[in-house]
């Protein structure tokens, strides 16, 4: 009877000291399988997809690809799925807080119960402190599991996880739904296609063995709007959710130049510069989390700003001109008036946003 497949999909970026202790690794547990590892890396610049590669060249059942554009964690799993030929396909990391030994557990509870996907859970135990998780990641992984828990109207253990395997079919039949959660795959797949059958195992998060985690600001604004954007049935993109949170915070910026030179020049002179020093801000907050993808550098950020503020002139025109407007004959209000405004404008700039600035 020949072996059941199974393909290890190991999304990386700067994990070159990592990979041949976790190639060792999984020889060593993996041998009920006929198995494969694909590193699917980011472009590291530290060496780790040539690592790959030369490590592939003595042993067939090692795969790499790089990629250079388009780049993320739940990008990179979907394309080595895609890319994989086992049966049975378990994404996970290779920073050694994932033990490829929990594969076996996995997959034995997947057969033996007829599921579709099952997935290493950190938390089934109780609330013990993780030693892979520093204090701010054990509450902000807290948070996003209630916050998970609302998108998928069901309680999960653990569905922030990284670590899971599904069935090959099952992931081919799901993956033309999916998005871009960021880092968050697993719930995706979830949240996608609820009709899977799932369950956790527990496991024990171990702790990095080198190099440094991939979780930063960008990714954490990712999956937060990206939740947000399923609370809303989708009718929101992500997009659009990012780009009014920035606005919202260009808000507060708006109202403290305002409030603090109105006393000094004339309303519309104050709204003026307010407006434009907010969507200064505005630019460079929707470079650095909305449009991270696409982001503008070096001269093509700054002629992207100069572009953002001339075609943005309607909407700086129609925001002075509502906002004065309201504030001189209908409500004189500084602070509804200033509303009113800034509604026009922002509306106005995402559509520009997507089609001028950022394509």
């Amino acid at each position: 009877m020949s072996q059941r497949s199974l393909s290890v999909i190991a999304p990386t970026y700067n994990e070159s000291e990592n990979i041949s202790p976790f190639i060792e690794r999984a020889k060593d547990v993996l041998g009920q399988f006929d198995w494969e590892i694909i590193f699917v890396d980011d472009n590291s610049p530290d060496g780790t997809a040539e690592k790959a590669f030369h490590l592939s060249r003595a042993d067939q059942r090692i795969r790499s690809i790089t990629r250079l554009n388009d780049r993320g964690l739940a990008k990179s799993s979907i394309q080595g799925m895609l890319s994989a030929r086992g049966e049975l396909l378990c994404v996970m990391d290779v920073d050694g807080q994932h033990d490829p030994v929990v594969i076996n557990e996995m997959a034995e509870r997947l057969e033996r119960e007829d599921l579709h996907i099952v997935s290493a859970a950190r938390r089934l135990e109780g609330n013990q402190d993780l030693k892979g998780l520093s204090p701010v990641r054990q509450k902000l992984s807290t948070f996003g599991n209630w916050l998970c828990g609302l998108v998928l109207g069901r309680k999960l253990t653990d569905p922030l996880t990284g670590f899971f395997v599904i069935r090959r079919d099952s992931f081919l039949q799901t993956a033309p739904r999916l998005g871009d959660p960021g880092f968050k795959l697993l719930l995706d797949i979830l949240h996608s296609n609820k009709t899977l059958r799932h369950a956790e195992v527990p496991f024990e998060f171990g702790a990095r063995r080198n190099g440094q985690s991939k979780l930063d600001v960008y990714v954490i604004w990712k999956f937060f709007t990206y939740l947000l954007s399923k609370l809303t049935g989708g009718v929101l993109p992500d997009s659009l959710i990012s780009f009014l949170l920035v606005g919202g915070t260009g808000i507060f910026v708006h109202l403290a130049v305002l409030y603090s030179i109105l006393w000094l020049v004339p309303f519309a002179v104050a709204q003026t510069a307010a407006t434009l020093i907010a969507a200064t801000g505005n630019f460079l907050l929707n470079n650095l989390l909305t449009f991270r993808d696409r982001r503008l550098k070096s001269w093509a950020k700054f002629w992207g700003y100069l572009k953002f503020i001339g075609i943005s002139a309607v909407g700086i025109v129609a925001n002075v001109s509502a906002a004065t407007l309201t504030y001189e004959r209908l409500v004189h209000v500084v602070f509804v008036a200033t509303l009113a405004g800034i509604a026009i404008d922002t509306v106005w700039k995402f559509v520009i946003a997507n089609k001028f600035i950022w394509k």
